[in-house]
Formats: structure tokens, C-alpha cells, sequence
């Protein structure tokens, strides 16, 4: 219990916190350019609103740009083709894990700089939204002035990055620490306890109940101590604290609610190891715990809705990513009620034959 509730959820906080709560790169921040003109780039650079440690240099070629990023005298490059220089093509790029970018640009970054990254694809989007204005008929609603992109509000690097993956990795970690307790019953069973526990004057349904009672309070804790410590410490933001806490209890009731059941068609301990293990991987991949739906094709983004843990990530993004008030996710939380009573309703009744004598 100690293991489940504090010194994973910690250790879990402290990990997402390290790798994604820190403000970004020290120092100035160089980004390459190449394939612009310099009045292109300066409008460009008004367009995306960089901050003051934030540098544009225009490069020669493309190779130049490919070559200093390499190297570590660029933090990132930006290369126009001008063959692309088509309305048609000129689309903004969606600075997002996974997004297909223009085919207008090519965004050139070092794998160990995410925010560096943002900033190149930002400064493209500002190159583009430049180009696209300038065939804008003047005077219009879509003027030149009118069209400006701040750089707040793309990409997911650093602290967006914390704000998705602590929520997600806690919700994945539910459905682990409910076949850990699963497995426990199981054990149980195995050294004799169970037999005991049913010759004694107690009715079935209250060893279920209380078995049950132990893992979704497990769930709910490790959950609440991953939110507290990543807000606390690192500065996540959840959203919310009302609808945080809805969310942290419909997960909860309906990623235990499936775990419980998955694991009960197990056999003994070591098939109910395998079943989270397989399962648990095979959630976190389609219902966007380890890759963003919006990374994946178009299908699996529909099926990401069929499980648990997307839902969940539904009603998190909205707190955390689009600053949704906490009403927002009441649709979110009585779907994942719904899978929690049809999952616990089965798994209440085949564990309770594992029970009785």
C-alpha cells in the first residue's frame, strides 16, 4: 500500500517533473533561417512575438542551416522551398506532437532541445502566416495586421508537455495498480487465506467489497498525490481543482473497474501479470497515455474514445490544455461511469465466485 500510494506516485511526479517541468533552455535561443528575405523574417519575427532571449539568423542554404544545427551553433533551422510559395500551400503548420507540417517548410531541430523545436516551428508558422497576408486583399478581415500568431499559443514543449503527460501517466498507472491488487486476491486464494476468511461468519459479497473498497482507494490516492506533488513542486497545471477531482475519481472507478476485470479471467498470478502487462500496454499506446492521439491516423484516433484512459484524457486536456472550466467535463466523467459500472458490475460477479467456497 505504502509502495502504491506514495513512493511510485512520488517517484512518477519526480520523474515527469525533471524531464518536462523546467522553463526550457538556457541562454539565448539561435534559430536559422534560410529561403527568406530579411524583410520577410523581421515581419515574421513581430508575427510570432518571440521573447527577448529568443534569436533569428538569416542563413545562406540549406545546408548551412542543416550543418550549424548539427553542430550546436544553431538551436534550430527554419528552410523555405521556393517552389511552395503557392496560397494553396502555404498553410500554418500546427506545432503539435505527431502534426504534418507544411509543405512550404522544412523545421529542423536537435533531438535534445524540445522547446528550441517549438520555436523554429513557430517562427514557420510566422513566416507563412506573412506570406499568406500578403495575398490578402487590403482592408479586408483578414488584413496583414490582422494576422498574428503568438508563440504561447503553439506546441506542446516544456511545462505543456508536464500539463499533458502527468495526468496521463497517472490515469495508465491506475489500471497497473488495480491488477496489482487483483493479484493480491489472488495470492490470497493461493496461501489459504480466502478459506478462512469464507469459513468464517461473513457474507461473500463484504470480502469482495472490502477487496475492491482497498484498490479504488489505492487508485484514488496514487492519482491525488501524482496531481499534488507535479502542481506543488513543479508547477503542472491540471486545471480546475473541482473538476480535477471529478476526473481523478471517474478514472479511478473506471480504470480499477476494468483492471479488476481483466485481471480476474487470469488463472494465477503469473497469466494476471501477463494480462496487465499486455493490456496496459496496448491502452496507453491507443488511448494516447504514451502517444498523443493526435499523432496517431484517423482511425485510431475514433478508437481511442473506445477505452478508458482516452476518455479520461479528454476530460484532463480540457482542464489542463484548452483551460476548460470544471462543468466542461461532466460528459467525460459519466461515460467513464459508465464503463466503470459495466466493467465492475462483471468483475464483481466473477470475483466473488473466486471467493465463495
Amino acid at each position: 500500500m505504502v509502495i502504491t500510494c506514495i513512493v511510485a506516485p512520488l517517484a512518477l511526479s519526480a520523474i515527469l517533473g525533471f524531464a518536462f517541468g523546467n522553463g526550457g533552455p538556457s541562454g539565448t535561443v539561435t534559430i536559422g533561417v534560410t529561403g527568406a528575405s530579411p524583410a520577410l523574417v523581421r515581419a515574421a519575427e513581430q508575427a510570432t512575438q518571440f521573447p527577448p532571449d529568443v534569436a533569428i539568423r538569416i542563413v545562406p542554404d540549406a545546408v548551412g542551416v542543416r550543418g550549424e544545427v548539427a553542430n550546436g551553433t544553431l538551436s534550430g533551422g527554419v528552410i523555405v522551398s521556393r517552389s511552395h510559395h503557392m496560397l494553396s500551400d502555404l498553410l500554418v503548420p500546427i506545432a503539435a506532437p505527431g502534426a504534418q507540417h507544411s509543405p512550404g517548410f522544412a523545421v529542423i531541430g536537435r533531438p535534445d532541445s524540445i522547446v528550441a523545436r517549438e520555436l523554429a516551428e513557430s517562427l514557420a508558422a510566422g513566416l507563412a502566416s506573412r506570406l499568406y497576408a500578403g495575398r490578402v486583399t487590403p482592408g479586408s478581415a483578414t488584413d496583414r495586421a490582422a494576422i498574428t500568431i503568438t508563440t504561447g499559443d503553439l506546441g506542446n514543449g516544456g511545462q505543456r508537455v508536464l500539463n499533458y503527460f502527468a495526468p496521463s501517466i497517472a490515469v495508465i498507472f491506475l489500471f497497473i495498480g488495480s491488477g496489482l491488487g487483483m493479484r493480491s486476491l489472488m495470492l490470497e486464494r493461493s496461501a489459504g487465506t480466502l478459506v478462512r476468511m469464507a469459513a468464517a461468519p461473513i457474507r461473500p459479497i463484504r470480502i469482495v467489497a472490502g477487496k475492491l473498497g482497498a484498490i479504488l482507494i489505492t487508485g484514488l490516492t496514487s492519482i491525488l498525490v501524482v496531481w499534488g506533488v507535479t502542481s506543488s513542486i513543479f508547477g503542472a497545471r491540471w486545471g480546475p481543482p473541482a473538476g480535477v477531482l471529478l476526473m481523478a475519481v471517474g478514472s479511478t472507478l473506471a480504470m480499477c473497474g476494468l483492471g479488476v476485470f481483466l485481471t480476474s479471467l487470469a488463472r494465477n498470478e503469473r497469466e494476471a501479470f501477463g494480462i496487465a502487462l499486455i493490456v496496459g500496454l496496448f491502452l496507453s499506446l491507443l488511448g494516447g497515455n504514451l502517444l498523443p492521439p493526435g499523432s496517431l491516423p484517423p482511425f485510431f484516433q475514433t478508437l481511442s474514445l473506445g477505452t478508458p484512459n482516452g476518455w479520461a484524457l479528454v476530460g484532463f486536456g480540457r482542464l489542463s490544455l484548452l483551460g476548460d472550466p470544471a462543468p466542461s467535463v461532466i460528459g467525460p466523467f459519466l461515460v467513464l461511469c459508465l464503463i466503470a459500472v459495466a466493467t465492475g458490475g462483471m468483475a464483481l460477479a466473477r470475483v466473488r465466485r473466486m471467493v465463495e467456497p
